[in-house]
């Protein structure tokens, strides 16, 4: 049986959760849901769900932080997600062992094993740890850092680092990065990509080092 705890925001921030100050953000949960005025927290336990509008949030245990006196939960400021997390905002999901949002910015950074932005249902990227950052309950932008690997349609592209703009659908990798498409491969130090068109470019961060493509093409003579 789903507990349920609807909580209405007043958040002075306009990047924050609430998109619409008169939406609830509505908490459920398969196990349990906790008060703790001392450690002015609300936990949810068991398949906890968050949700406002297009945004939600999943995890085995969800903690929301709040700022105010005797529960005023109109300073909700902080929102910590533990196991199995998935966070969805429209057609964009990002997953991660571990999410800590701040409100107030609409900042997330997920961490653990992996955690990944799939874009779509297509597009992939995915690094040791990912930022992402709201706007009107949508995802706006991301950062990746830490062994970077994007992949869209045929590309696959690495990286030390890369930014994503979830506006325009284009990434940016920076440090080491290697471009490939079957055989052929990119190689430099920084790429912009094109997820929508899938067209990438590497460019040189430095005059002195130079690009790299090696391609192969169909060289098989016809009898």
């Amino acid at each position: 049986m789903k507990i349920q705890l609807f909580i209405l925001l007043s958040l002075l921030s306009s990047t924050a959760f609430a998109a619409d100050q008169k939406l609830p953000l509505e908490i459920t949960a398969d196990k349990a849901l906790e008060w703790n005025q001392t450690d002015k927290t609300y936990v949810a336990r068991g398949k906890a769900v968050a949700t406002q509008g297009e945004l939600s949030v999943k995890a085995d245990t969800l903690t929301a932080t709040y700022a105010g006196a005797n529960g005023n939960t109109s300073d909700i400021i902080l929102l910590t997600a533990d196991g199995n997390v998935t966070l969805t905002s429209g057609a964009n999901v990002a997953t991660g062992d571990k999410a800590v949002y701040d409100l107030v910015t609409g900042q997330a950074v997920l961490s653990g094993t992996r955690p990944k932005i799939v874009q779509e249902g297509k597009n992939t990227l995915e690094a040791d740890k990912v930022t992402v950052w709201t706007k009107n309950n949508v995802l706006d932008h991301a950062e990746a850092d830490g062994n970077v690997v994007i992949v869209s349609s045929e590309q696959k592209a690495t990286g030390n680092k890369a930014t994503y703009n979830a506006v325009t659908n284009t990434a940016e990798l920076i440090g080491q990065v290697k471009v490939t498409q079957g055989p052929n491969i990119l190689e430099g130090d920084k790429a912009e990509m094109d997820l929508t068109t899938h067209v990438s470019k590497m460019v040189s961060a430095d005059s002195s080092k130079r690009v790299k493509g090696v391609f192969f093409t169909n060289t098989k003579k016809k009898d």
